[in-house]
C-alpha cells in the first residue's frame, strides 16, 4: 500500500483521535450518569461486577491514552504501553465473563431481557471485543489495520453503553420510569430495533468518515459494521433458542427473580 502524504497522515490521525475520544467520552458519561441517576443499586451489584468495572475503566483510560500517544507521534511509548494494554485486555476479558455469570447468579437479569438473550448478548459483546483486540495485536505492524481494529474493540462494547445512555431518551419520552419499564417490556422488539439502529449508525458513521478521510473504506471498517450486526443476530438467534434459554435459567437463583434494570 502506498504511504499516505503528510497531509493525509495528519488528517487520518485527527480522524482516529476524535473518533476514539468521542466514543470514550460517551461511554464514560453514560455509565456515570446512569449510576448517579439511581436507576440501579450499585451497592447490590456482585463483587465480580465491581472488579470488572475497575478493569474496564482502566482499559478504556489506557485506550484513550494510547490513542493520544499514537496520534501525537509518541510511538515508542505507545508500543511499550501496548504490552500493558494487552495484559489489561485479558483481565477485562476474563472479568467480563465473571461479571456476566455473577449477574445471573444474583438474579439481576433486567426484566425486559429474556435470560437467554441477555446471556448471549453478553457473550457476543465480550468475545468480539477480545477478537478485535487480539486481531489488532497481531496486526500491530500494519497500522492501517491495527488502529481500526482497536477502534472496533470499543464499538464492540458499545451495546452496554447504549443500554445506559438510551434510557435517558426513552424513559422521559414514555412518561417516566413507572410507565417506561412496562412499555419497554411489552415492546421489547421495538426497543431492540432502536438499540440496533443506533449501534449500527455508530459503526456506519465510522465507515463514512473513513471514506471521507481516506478516500475509500478500509476492509477493517466493513468488519466493524459486520461484527455489530453479528452481535444482535447471535442474541436474537442463539440467545432466544430453547437451549440457551434453558442454560441461562439454570444460572439464575431458583426464584428466577429479575432485578432492577441494570444487571451489568
Amino acid at each position: 500500500m502506498q504511504a499516505p502524504s503528510a497531509q493525509a497522515y495528519t488528517a487520518q490521525n485527527r480522524y482516529f483521535r476524535r473518533a476514539a475520544l468521542v466514543l470514550v467520552g460517551i461511554a464514560v458519561l453514560g455509565f456515570v450518569a446512569f449510576n448517579l441517576a439511581g436507576i440501579t443499586d450499585i451497592t447490590a451489584m456482585p463483587t465480580a461486577t465491581h472488579v470488572h468495572a475497575i478493569a474496564m475503566t482502566a482499559w478504556i483510560g489506557l485506550f484513550a491514552a494510547q490513542v493520544m500517544l499514537a496520534t501525537g507521534g509518541k510511538i515508542a511509548v505507545h508500543r511499550q504501553l501496548g504490552k500493558v494494554g494487552m495484559a489489561l485486555a485479558l483481565v477485562t476479558f476474563a472479568t467480563s465473563f465473571a461479571a456476566i455469570h455473577a449477574t445471573f447468579a444474583a438474579g439481576r437479569v433486567p426484566p425486559f431481557f429474556p435470560p437467554g438473550y441477555f446471556l448471549m448478548l453478553g457473550f457476543a459483546n465480550v468475545t468480539l471485543f477480545g477478537l478485535f483486540v487480539a486481531g489488532a495485536a497481531m496486526m500491530r505492524k500494519r497500522t492501517d489495520w491495527h488502529k481500526r481494529l482497536m477502534l472496533g474493540s470499543m464499538v464492540m462494547i458499545y451495546e452496554p453503553v447504549l443500554g445506559r445512555t438510551l434510557p435517558f431518551i426513552v424513559i422521559p419520552a414514555l412518561g417516566g420510569p413507572e410507565a417506561a419499564f412496562p412499555a419497554i417490556i411489552e415492546n421489547r422488539e421495538a426497543f431492540e430495533l432502536f438499540r440496533f439502529t443506533v449501534h449500527m449508525a455508530i459503526a456506519g458513521l465510522l465507515l463514512v468518515l473513513d471514506r471521507r478521510v481516506n478516500g475509500r473504506v478500509h476492509p477493517a471498517s466493513w468488519i466493524i459494521v459486520g461484527a455489530v450486526a453479528l452481535i444482535y443476530a447471535l442474541a436474537n438467534g442463539v440467545g432466544l433458542s430453547a437451549g440457551m434459554t434453558e442454560y441461562a435459567i439454570s444460572l439464575m437463583p431458583a426464584s428466577g427473580a429479575g432485578a432492577p434494570p441494570a444487571g451489568l
